[in-house]
């Protein structure tokens, strides 16, 4: 059974998780540190903290995921109270082909469809497991763009 703890807290267990991300921090090409996390996890500038949500998904009490969104957010920084961001989404690689974030996302937009029109996200173009996901759940691009250095892929499902 899944579980989820709304926690915005950079500690221990927060770092160890996304330290075990290999695959994923090579594709992104960075050093997962306190500092990097404290950067990574700032809301847009003019946007509210109460509309941003960190999520830590557990499996069977261990951590195995993590959800970052930000509420009436879109692509671009405009504001846009129909829209939700997924501004990270990751699941443990031990735990990644089991169906589970299938089922973490399925549950993200059966708890939101009723609210908002769409989700938006972007995709490392070089995440190709994570394109794939997506495009899977029914995300269909509508953009390219820059994250740091990195080119990604916008992406949108209507709810």
């Amino acid at each position: 059974m899944l579980k989820y703890c709304c926690n915005k807290e950079i500690d221990k267990e927060l770092l160890d998780f996304r330290k075990r991300q290999v695959c994923y921090n090579g594709i992104e090409g960075v050093i997962i540190n306190e500092e990097y996390l404290i950067e990574d996890m700032q809301i847009p500038p003019g946007f509210d903290e109460t509309s941003h949500y960190i999520y830590r998904i557990y499996y069977n009490d261990l951590m195995i995921g993590l959800i970052d969104y930000q509420t009436g957010y879109r692509y671009s920084m405009l504001h846009d109270d129909d829209n939700i961001w997924i501004g990270l989404f990751l699941v443990d690689e031990n735990y990644q082909r089991k169906g589970l974030g299938t089922k973490i996302i399925n549950q993200f937009i059966e708890k939101w469809q009723s609210q908002y029109k769409s989700i938006q996200l972007a995709c490392i173009k070089d995440n190709q497991k994570g394109l794939a996901f997506w495009h899977s759940l029914g995300f269909e691009k509508i953009g390219c763009s820059k994250y740091r250095d990195l080119d990604v892929i916008v992406l949108q499902r209507n709810l």
